[in-house]
């Protein structure tokens, strides 16, 4: 009865126009897995860099992830830089954000989980509205676990990219989060599209067969590739472009930039 509520309550607040709107020329892509190791982050943050450098895109990174996430590490952000703050003053969001890249800027997450089950619907409704009058394109690197702000982007994003590691019982997990996702919390299944990472040919069939069983949209695969490593985006930026994940990455979201477009 519980997620009845959620989502009646989101409809109800939706249609008397009480969440301020997001800017519809703006793309939010939001990344999502439950399953650690997946490579949710690592696909995050290169879309990130796909959208910024192959797309001409001016991007945010965003990570909605409580755990804490990776972003403060990876990409040296000072603590007052950060998701929580932009969504108290959300009309001087550029002071909390960080450049790493012509066209990408990046915003760290909450780092305490405590703080973030606090966040209101209607605050990030009201930072999203700023957020997409500023951008072309939004990314969101997620958190493994379903919180209300987790639903509250996902019902905002254009397309959700939900990654899987190359393996039946990986691909068993997600497959479970999408039918929650979609059954008990209403996000619509068109949004949603597969991401097979870490893809070994020798495997390929029995992923494939499974998907078809279960009647599962598969998007994409993505090669397994020993050569990445976030620490990548630290140390040597340019090698990220020589990758597996950042090429056939790029075709996928060119594929899916096209389609929304």
């Amino acid at each position: 009865m519980e997620n009845l509520v959620i989502i009646d309550s989101y409809l109800e607040l939706k249609n008397n126009k009480v969440l301020p709107a997001k800017n519809p020329e703006c793309c939010i892509i939001s990344v999502i897995s439950n399953k650690g190791g997946a490579g949710k982050t690592s696909i995050a943050i290169t879309a990130g860099l796909c959208f910024a450098k192959e797309l001409h895109k001016r991007t945010l990174l965003l990570e909605v992830d409580s755990s804490p996430g990776d972003f403060g590490a990876v990409f040296d952000i000072e603590s007052e830089k950060s998701f929580e703050l932009a969504l108290r003053f959300p009309e001087k969001f550029g002071y909390y954000v960080k450049n790493i890249f012509k066209n990408l800027d990046v915003m760290k997450g909450v780092s305490d989980p405590l703080v973030a089950e606090r966040i209101k619907e209607t605050d990030v409704h009201r930072l999203f509205k700023f957020l997409t009058s500023e951008y072309d394109c939004i990314v969101i690197d997620t958190q493994t676990v379903i919180n209300g702000t987790l639903l509250d982007v996902l019902r905002l994003s254009d397309v959700i990219l939900l990654v899987s590691e190359h393996s039946l019982e990986s691909f068993s997990r997600i497959s479970s989060l999408f039918c929650i996702l979609t059954e008990k919390f209403a996000i619509s299944k068109d949004k949603i599209k597969v991401i097979i990472n870490k893809k070994k040919l020798f495997k390929l069939f029995k992923i494939w067969d499974f998907a078809k069983i279960a009647d599962f949209p598969v998007e994409a695969f993505i090669s397994y590739d020993p050569r990445y490593d976030k620490s990548l985006f630290v140390f040597n930026k340019n090698k990220i472009f020589k990758t597996r994940l950042y090429k056939q990455l790029s075709k996928i979201l060119s594929r899916l930039n096209g389609n929304q477009g």
